[in-house]
């Protein structure tokens, strides 16, 4: 699994069937590949991502956009996935 956490960070994961999760305030993140799962948690984070088969959001204001597939989607707070 791959964790990112921080303040204000921008990074690019390579996913190859392995789940990500990300945390923390106002990070901008772009995942290639395809994912198992994909956690988002914190405030103001932005995912994109290329496919995943389960998106988790919560806490408040993340946008999550994926590209392809249909991922069993689970949100909470105010967040648009």
């Amino acid at each position: 699994m791959h964790n990112v956490a921080g303040v204000g960070e921008t990074k690019t994961i390579t996913c190859n069937d392995n789940g990500v999760s990300v945390s923390g305030v106002s990070n901008t993140v772009t995942i290639t590949g395809h994912c198992t799962t994909v956690t988002v948690s914190g405030m103001q984070n932005k995912v994109t991502l290329d496919e995943s088969d389960q998106i988790n959001a919560s806490g408040f204001d993340n946008v999550v956009t994926f590209h392809s597939g249909s991922p069993d989607v689970n949100s909470g707070g105010s967040n648009v996935v």
